[in-house]
């Protein structure tokens, strides 16, 4: 294939550590509703839209949602000031390798606009990336395509040449659902739960000796 090609790359769990982060801040702010969560009722919903997130677990629309939503934003900002954000092993030396090589490369992150950019400005990564899709963005969240269809339609890439790295079940659905290659990475759920991806890789680093022209042959 000699179409042009794309990297469309999730954030949470698969660039930054940020699902301990976000599960505790939605646990306190769902406590504050009389609601609690434990990690494993959390863990299948990783990669919904935190909008869905609140109408899903506590029935809120409008006003109501946009209320808690900020609450849970503060929330999370308080952890990370306390703990930081760590980026995920070779995430750097991976993101510097495609864009050396001269590889458009997006971001789409179900997380909201604010949360995207505290966590861009905390780890320095927005230069890699040509364009920014995030939650608040489109209508439909992960599993639904909808996310990564618009980050290809802004590299102006056909999402037929456009590779999706994912960390979880709900992202690799959607980038199948996208028509779109997807290797996922083991960084939060184990190797049977990925089974839809096209590679699955425990390590980013284990990218860098792939052609990515290959996975479009």
């Amino acid at each position: 294939m000699n179409a042009p090609i794309a990297v469309i790359f999730d954030m949470d769990g698969t660039l930054v550590a940020t699902t301990e982060l976000d599960f505790l801040a939605w646990q306190k702010l769902f406590s504050e509703y009389n609601v609690h969560i434990t990690f494993e009722q959390y863990f299948p919903l990783l990669g919904m839209k935190s909008a869905d997130m609140v109408k899903h677990f506590l029935k809120l629309v409008g006003d109501d949602a946009k209320d808690a939503l900020l609450t849970k934003m503060q929330y999370f900002d308080d952890l990370v000031d306390k703990k930081g954000i760590e980026l995920l092993p070779n995430t750097e030396m991976l993101l510097s390798h495609l864009q050396s090589n001269n590889i458009p490369l997006a971001l789409a992150t179900s997380s909201r606009q604010r949360k995207m950019r505290r966590i861009m400005n905390d780890t320095g990564l927005a230069h890699f990336f040509t364009t920014i899709v995030t939650g608040d963005e489109i209508v439909h969240g992960k599993p639904a395509p909808d996310i990564f269809l618009l980050a290809a339609k802004r590299l102006s890439i056909d999402p037929a040449c456009c590779l999706v790295i994912e960390d979880a079940i709900n992202g690799v659905i959607a980038a199948k659902a996208a028509g779109m290659k997807c290797v996922a990475v083991t960084n939060t759920h184990p190797h049977n739960d990925l089974s839809m991806a096209d590679l699955i890789i425990d390590d980013l680093s284990q990218l860098l000796s792939i052609d990515i022209q290959s996975f479009f042959v």
